[in-house]
């Protein structure tokens, strides 16, 4: 029988699990954290809004987690412009936190795949032999890499693997969070609501049960320069130079736990060689993390899709092979697309306009249930500077 492990169990590793166990293959997940079900479901430092669309969906669907996604998490709409629809989603589409995904997936596992998932909670994987497949002194017949941008299985292959290499880059856009504890009927919850655009603010909802209606807004502020601030006075100063309108939708202690949260730098670009070597693939963020665009965890669980049928089309020898030819030119799609939305530049908030009229818009197409990440890449190239 075929045994496979998979580093980490976040979306992309969760999912891969949960699409192998559909077909009887067992796994065993290593996941330094705690269950998802006792963590909390958000990072209030950087729990940014999630919309699960076009391709999450495909994985969603394949893995038949519609229903367990419809009753975790909030049904996603599209995209709001100062209160106008600018990108309607027609299609079965969710917004939450990564905490809310991930129990969604748990729930698919404790209804389906308890005897066929094992898994291994606070346990950090460290290092793995790529060529004999060796974890924590077991063997596995494959190693699925899911640990995310700073995985150790990729590390493993850097060190391992002739000819394996990483190429790194960024791009000059930060992120301050900031929650909106004052929307009242405002805004709508099945939208990613845009509030402003010089610097990008993105406000959406994620599930939080200690709420009187069942949510919490948060509001991703994106900034071209790490801002930092000295006092709550200062936070307020400055959101009414640069965002006034989000000053109606905040109390004073919103503010105040805003000024005091750090600004993370969220335009690191990673790039593999590879994404197999030994008895190793990568997956997700370990195999190309890239800049926010609303598609980190959407890649994510369409990467373990592709794996499972490329390890369901033939001999398990060949199978990451397979996987390589037909998810890297997706990694390196979606990788670049990420580059192109610049926070805080000049025409940063009219160039994705301008190019949605176009029909050439990237991150809208990137979403896309039907287009993949190479496709969209090919049409944004055809419009050059407005390609964002």
């Amino acid at each position: 029988m075929t045994e496979i492990a998979i580093i980490g169990g976040g979306p992309g590793g969760l999912t891969a699990a949960i699409a192998l166990a559909r077909r009887g293959v067992r796994t065993t997940v290593f996941e330094r954290d705690a269950h998802p079900k006792s963590m909390p479901r958000f990072n209030p430092d950087r729990s940014y809004p999630i919309d699960l669309t076009g391709h999450g969906l495909k994985a969603v669907r394949h893995i038949d987690a519609v229903a367990h996604f419809d009753a975790a998490m909030t049904p996603f709409h599209g995209i709001k412009n100062r209160g106008r629809v600018f990108d309607p989603w027609p299609e079965p589409g969710w917004i939450g936190s990564r905490g809310d995904i991930m129990r969604a997936l748990m729930s698919v596992v404790d209804e389906r795949h308890l005897d066929m998932i094992d898994f291994v909670f606070d346990s950090e994987v460290r290092t793995v032999d790529v060529r004999t497949g060796e974890v924590a002194g077991r063997r596995f017949d494959l190693v699925v890499g899911a640990d995310g941008a700073g995985s150790a299985v990729r590390a493993a292959m850097a060190e391992q693997v002739d000819g394996f290499t990483v190429q790194t880059s960024s791009v000059p856009n930060y992120g301050l969070l900031l929650e909106l504890d004052q929307v009242g009927d405002e805004l709508d919850k099945h939208y990613l609501n845009g509030l402003a655009f010089n610097p990008a603010a993105l406000a959406a909802v994620i599930i939080d049960e200690d709420k009187p209606d069942g949510v919490r807004w948060l509001c991703m502020v994106g900034v071209g320069e790490p801002t930092t601030f000295n006092s709550p006075e200062d936070a307020a100063a400055w959101l009414r130079k640069h965002c006034p309108s989000l000053l109606e939708l905040v109390s004073e202690q919103a503010i105040a736990e805003f000024s005091q949260r750090e600004c993370h730098h969220l335009g690191r670009r990673l790039t593999c060689s590879h994404l197999y070597g030994g008895r190793v693939v990568l997956l997700g963020d370990a195999a190309a993390a890239f800049p926010p665009i609303g598609q980190g965890v959407n890649a994510a669980m369409e990467s373990a899709i592709v794996l499972d049928k490329c390890l369901s089309a033939g001999p398990l020898e060949t199978a990451a092979a397979r996987y390589e030819t037909a998810w890297k030119p997706e990694a390196d799609a979606v990788s670049w697309i990420g580059e192109q939305l610049l926070f805080q530049k000049p025409w940063s908030g009219l160039r994705p306009m301008i190019s949605f009229l176009f029909g050439a818009q990237a991150v809208g197409r990137a979403k896309s249930a039907t287009s993949s990440y190479a496709d969209a890449q090919r049409v944004a190239r055809r419009l050059g500077p407005i390609k964002a």
